[in-house]
């Protein structure tokens, strides 16, 4: 996968915003006055740090100024791990990791986020719903990786009435599958692969913007969070880390991994929630 310079060091500065509002004619609403807005707030966050779910409802008033900068979402990877990084069981099932009130954090967290993206597989292991439950908010709109559509036709996803669910999919599938699908109540979209045969993460970040979608949290699993480490598709780093020893699925695939060594993370807070650690950080892309 060519490499593109999707990672700003630090958030979009005004000026870099002022001259894309001067230069993008392909978003007519970057000209009305809630962009203007957008921009007279961003001109105070040179660098903004995010080290709590305020933080993030802040920086994300202007997220549409930064899709229209970078022409992709700002992307929040959040999950809840075990201390020794298990995201799940050896046989992939799913543990209740986070503690009640780091549920609620994840809660307030998609409700803050345009969407919320999982992969097939954890649709198949967990059945998620994805909606926002603890708190008071809308839904984001949820988005499934699957390649192949192997998402059942019964999944709570597919069953969901409030939105339909996006189902990002390769252009070889049949004409069959999509129309079960789409019967069943989801929307697939097609989308450009890579040569590993996995969705190409920089089309459908151009797919996601075309579709104004100013932000995405993505919550897993280990494969998507891993394709999105090594795309250095990452803004925000919000990690639980849960009291739990576990020895199972890590979160981060290490064989799938193409970092060259290793990624520094900066701006660091670590916010205690009952017996979690929730830990706040940004990455370090310009170390790779």
């Amino acid at each position: 996968m060519e490499s593109r310079d999707w990672c700003p060091e630090v958030t979009p500065t005004h000026r870099d915003i002022m001259q894309s509002d001067k230069t993008s004619d392909k978003d007519p609403k970057s000209k009305t006055g809630d962009f203007a807005k957008a921009v007279n707030i961003a001109e105070n966050y040179v660098e903004t740090r995010i080290q709590s779910i305020e933080d993030l409802k802040e920086q994300l008033q202007y997220a549409e100024a930064f899709r229209t900068r970078y022409q992709r979402p700002f992307i929040a990877v959040s999950y809840a791990q075990s201390v020794d990084g298990s995201i799940a069981s050896r046989n992939r099932a799913q543990i209740a990791l986070s503690g009640p009130k780091a549920l609620v954090l994840t809660h307030q967290i998609r409700t803050c986020c345009d969407s919320v993206l999982i992969g097939i597989g954890t649709v198949l292991a967990d059945n998620p719903q994805l909606t926002v439950r603890m708190v008071e908010g809308k839904n984001p709109q949820p988005i499934i990786l699957d390649t192949h559509l192997r998402t059942p036709l019964n999944a709570k996803l597919v069953q969901r009435t409030d939105l339909r669910i996006w189902i990002i999919n390769g252009r070889n599938n049949t004409d069959k599958q999509k129309q079960a699908l789409t019967e069943a109540g989801a929307r697939p979209l097609p989308c450009t692969t890579g040569d590993d045969g996995k969705i190409d993460l920089f089309a459908l970040m151009d797919l996601l913007a075309k579709m104004k979608i100013n932000s995405i949290m993505v919550e897993g699993g280990a494969q998507v969070i891993t394709s999105f480490l090594n795309s250095k598709l990452v803004d925000q780093f919000i990690i639980t880390i849960t009291p739990k020893l576990v020895g199972g699925l890590q979160a981060i695939n290490s064989n799938g991994l193409k970092m060259s060594h290793y990624l520094d993370l900066d701006q660091i807070r670590y916010q205690h929630l009952g017996n979690d650690i929730i830990m706040w950080a940004r990455p370090t892309w310009e170390t790779q």
